[in-house]
């Protein structure tokens, strides 16, 4: 577990670990697995999940007794989302990537060194992109949506956040020295994309691309995550991926020139 930050609750800390937990947990989760996962005594854990299903935020299931999301905190997530101008405008690029690829695809923004899925378009081959982590722990060096993320920061954004980012290594493929990310974000912004090669997940592959807005500044990702044993199919879905956040991009009224027509020209 890490340390609580000075000024904050730490139970309110605590209940909003377990809603990022049950977040990746789509079937549920006992008590005493949530327990178990987060290092929490059974009794707190009982009394701060009653707390969240009071409030309709957890919900359970009648017959397996597990504890999931409740439709409370959906709602307010989608009242929110449904207002942003980045969720109206990538939406429906965001599935015509997904139809045009059949494979899951995403639209992701950075909120306060944690990514976040605004929107998400479930392929007909859907694949498992979801793993547990302790609470804290940055998965941003690790995926291809990240890596993206981080590429396009300014450098005075980017440099206090990779020194203080412990980069956990999740598979034998994962990046885990300062240097090699710098290396790897560095040819992101060359190339106008990001790969995940197996990186998060054993067996899955990911492309990422950048969306801009009008001041050019990198607002969010589209990406799609497929199978890493098909990977022939990369060169093509880096195209499609290109060209949706370039679509999103101009949507948002970015105008791309210089060195990032050159990009965008590069996997449209």
């Amino acid at each position: 577990m890490t340390a609580t930050p000075t000024g904050h609750i730490r139970s309110l800390d605590k209940a909003v670990d377990i809603i990022e937990m049950l977040a990746a947990e789509p079937r549920g989760l006992s008590v005493r697995e949530i327990a178990k996962a987060l290092g929490f005594n059974a009794s707190t854990t009982h009394h701060l999940v009653s707390t969240l299903r009071s409030r309709g935020f957890v919900d359970q299931d009648p017959e397996t007794r597990a504890y999931r999301l409740g439709y409370r905190l959906v709602s307010l997530v989608n009242a929110f989302v449904s207002e942003a101008d980045i969720y109206a405008i990538g939406a429906g690029p965001i599935r015509e990537l997904r139809d045009g690829s059949g494979d899951t695809a995403y639209l992701t923004v950075l909120q306060d060194r944690e990514i976040f899925v605004v929107f998400e378009a479930t392929g007909v081959n859907p694949v498992q992109t979801r793993r547990l982590r302790p609470p804290g722990q940055s998965c941003l060096h690790g995926i291809a949506s990240g890596k993206t993320l981080l590429a396009y920061l300014s450098d005075a954004q980017r440099a206090p956040l990779l020194t203080s980012m412990p980069l956990a290594r999740f598979t034998p493929h994962t990046i885990t020295t300062p240097h090699e990310l710098e290396m790897e974000l560095a040819a992101i912004r060359a190339q106008g994309y990001a790969l995940d090669r197996e990186e998060w997940l054993v067996g899955l592959a990911c492309v990422a691309a950048p969306v801009f807005d009008r001041n050019g500044a990198c607002v969010a990702t589209a990406s799609v995550a497929y199978p890493a044993a098909q990977g022939e199919r990369r060169d093509a879905l880096i195209g499609m991926v290109g060209e949706t956040a370039a679509r999103i991009s101009a949507s948002l009224g970015y105008l791309a020139h210089g060195e990032d027509a050159v990009a965008t020209a590069r996997v449209a």
